[in-house]
Order: C-alpha cells, then structure tokens, then sequence
C-alpha cells in the first residue's frame, strides 16, 4: 500500500470535487462536511482501522468533537463550523489483535497528528490519515550455518560458516551499529573432562568470547521489512576455489560483510569487495570460528560497550582473556545449538532469554539452522519468534543463503 501525506491529501481535498456547505442556524456561519480516512501503517495486513478514535480540536474555540470509524475506516464530521483545526486519530491493539496484523503479539497504540490545519470547506474525497506508532518486532536470526563440511580428500572445513539476520519488523530497520557475538561455554561432553560453562550460576547475564559490530554511521545499512544481511566468516565462493572447498554448499562472495580479523601472519582471507565488521573484542584464533559441535549467539546493541564488565573465567589461567558479561535485557535475539539432544546440562544461554536449543547430526555435515516461517502477510514474511530456539529453528540439509527455498 502506497503511503500519503495525509496534509497533502488535506490540501487537494480543500480544493477537488465539489463542496456541500449548509447554514449553521445558531451562529449564522455556513457549516461543513468533512469524511476522513484511517489507514494502518505500511505492511500491516489491513489496509484501514476499523474503531479509531478520530478527534477534531477547535483551535478558536477550544472545543473538541469525537468519531469513530466504520469497518472501512471512514468516519464523517458534519456541521463542522469552518476553522482551524488540531487532527488526531488513535486506536490501541491487543497483543492478539497486533499478532494478527503485524506477527508480532504485543500491545500497542497507533496514532497520527494534525496541527493548525485550516478546514474551510467540505470534501468529497476523504483525508487520509495515516496511523503510526513503534516498531513491532527487530532483528532476529534466520540462519547460522554453523556445522562446516568436507573437503573432497575428507578433510573438515570451516571457514564457510556464516550467520544471516532477517528484519521480523514492521519498519525499516538499520543495521549500523548492531552487535554479534558468540557467548563462552561448550556445547557438549566434547571429550571426558568437558564441563559446562562455569558461568551458568548466573541467570542474568550472558559472557561473550568475541564480539563484532556492523559498521556505519546509524543509516547507512537500511533493511526492509522481510529483508535480511549475512555476515560471513569468509566472504569468499566457497564451491569455485580449489584452495579453498569445492565440496563447500555455500558461495558467501556476495556477502554484506565479513568478520575479517587483521593479523600479522594475514592467515585470515580479506575480501576487499566486502565491509568488513568492526572486532571489538576477539579471543579466538587466526579467523572467528564459531564452535561446530553448537555455538549459543547473541545480537545486542548496548550505548556504551566499554562499560560492559570484563569478567575472568574461573578456575582459567590468568592469561585467560576474560569474557564481557552482558545483562540478558540488552539482547535483540539469542540462538543455541548444542552438540547432540541428551546435551541440555551444557546450556550457555540463560533459560529465562532463551530455554530451548537444536542440534545437528554431527560435525562438518553441511546442515544448517533455519528459523520457521510463521505466517506471511500482504507478501511479507514472519519468521517464528517465541524467544526459544528448539521450538523457532529446524535443521536443514544445506543452507540457504538470502532463501528458504
């Protein structure tokens, strides 16, 4: 649905069509006739909003008239005496009701606003008035591929690992400045003396190894609705460089951005044809490599992330980098694999962010996690969203980067 200026529409409807005047007996003034029309925002799956409250504030008068809309949005004022005039419109959504139209169950209160306008004779057309109100919805995971694959002489490859965010919003979201990070902790009895992340006393907070940012200004990287980004370990065809994995499933050479970590040995790969994240604090190795048995993540955005507290492992050596706790309320979305279904002990994500977990058949598979669909609305689609990985995420045989298909 094309969007309006609703005080265009108020301008050609004072000057189109023709115009319905009576005489206002008690103040010997010519009345008016005025139709207006009540529109959800843009990707909403209704066009127009049945029972809006539609008021109109005489400026001179200090007197306020109030209507509500039909089915169709409409509602008419008459015997309006001509004048200037304060325009609002405002309907509240139930979480049920907001579920329905957007995906996302969560109370809300639209509105638009009006001021001064001079409302001199009657239309025909009906002004439009088109209702905002906060987004519903954000950032979510679509896809971590996570598992790596085999080289053709058998060999375990990693570096094909990528991970895709997908805008589950109402509005146009950008992705400058918004965090990724793999948080500490196995993800299973690896090997007999594996123990689960010392951390998991602490329900609060999540303790994060190594930690990326989109870069940007704040508008440089706008995603639509139903849009999404990847960010790749390697932005490199995988499938179409012998140095690299034929057997790969992925070509990431189109990727937005990579999580290219600068050294002086350069073992990591640069692609100069795309951004690079911005590391803001790394313990891994030569390239960020998330765990193949599982990794538990976590997007954030955080105003000042040098004021995050940096927390020393337990019982770890002192040369042990210590980890960046991050409160749990700061989280946009988490996601957790875990080696195996028997593995829930080694759960690194809070129960209360997110109680749930999925796991793969094995190491380097090339099998992939995809959240579910939910619905799709006027074309859009809505990834499933209940905050818990097992019941919003499937295993797939192979990625499907930028699909679903």
């Amino acid at each position: 649905m094309k969007k309006l200026s609703a005080g265009l529409v108020l301008l050609i409807a004072a000057f189109a069509g023709f115009f319905v005047t009576s005489c206002d007996t008690n103040s010997g003034v010519s009345s008016i006739e005025v139709r207006f029309q009540v529109a959800f925002p843009e990707f909403y799956a209704e066009p127009f909003a049945e029972n809006a409250e539609v008021s109109l504030t005489s400026i001179e008068r200090n007197e306020t008239t109030v209507q509500t809309t039909d089915e169709n949005g409409f509602t008419v004022f008459g015997n309006l005496i001509p004048g200037r005039y304060d325009i609002r419109a405002e309907l509240s959504l139930t979480a049920d009701q907001a579920f329905d139209l957007t995906g996302t169950a969560e109370e809300i209160t639209l509105s638009v606003s009006l001021n001064n306008e001079n409302l001199i004779e009657s239309n025909v057309d009906p002004i439009l008035l088109q209702l905002r109100g906060s987004v519903l919805g954000n950032f979510v995971f679509k896809e971590v591929y996570y598992t790596g694959s085999k080289t053709p002489a058998g060999g375990n490859y990693f570096n094909d690992q990528f991970h895709e965010i997908f805008n589950n919003s109402t509005e146009v979201l950008f992705a400058d400045g918004l965090y990724i990070a793999d948080v500490f902790g196995p993800a299973g009895q690896i090997n007999p003396t594996t123990q689960p992340t010392p951390f998991q006393f602490d329900q609060d907070h999540v303790y994060l190894n190594s930690v990326w940012r989109v870069p940007g200004s704040g508008t440089d990287h706008p995603i639509q609705p139903g849009g999404s980004f990847i960010i790749a370990q390697t932005a490199q065809d995988h499938r179409d460089n012998p140095d690299l994995n034929p057997n790969s499933p992925v070509n990431l050479g189109d990727a937005d951005f990579e999580t290219y970590n600068q050294r002086d040995d350069d073992r990591d790969i640069d692609n100069p044809n795309v951004l690079n994240m911005e590391r803001i604090y790394f313990t891994g190795g030569f390239t960020w490599l998330v765990p193949v048995f599982g990794p538990a993540l976590v997007i954030f955005r955080v105003d000042d992330f040098d004021a995050l507290e940096l927390v020393p492992v337990p019982d770890a050596s002192p040369a042990f980098p210590p980890r960046v706790k991050l409160p749990i309320e700061l989280v946009i979305d988490s996601f957790e694999a875990l080696q195996n279904p028997q593995s829930g002990d080694f759960k690194r994500l809070p129960l209360q962010l997110n109680p749930g977990f999925v796991s793969a058949s094995g190491t380097y598979t090339a099998e992939s996690a995809r959240r579910l669909t939910d619905r799709i609305i006027d074309g859009r689609r809505i990834l499933r969203n209940t905050g818990d990985t097992g019941e919003d995420f499937e295993i797939i045989p192979t990625p499907t980067p930028r699909s679903f298909d």
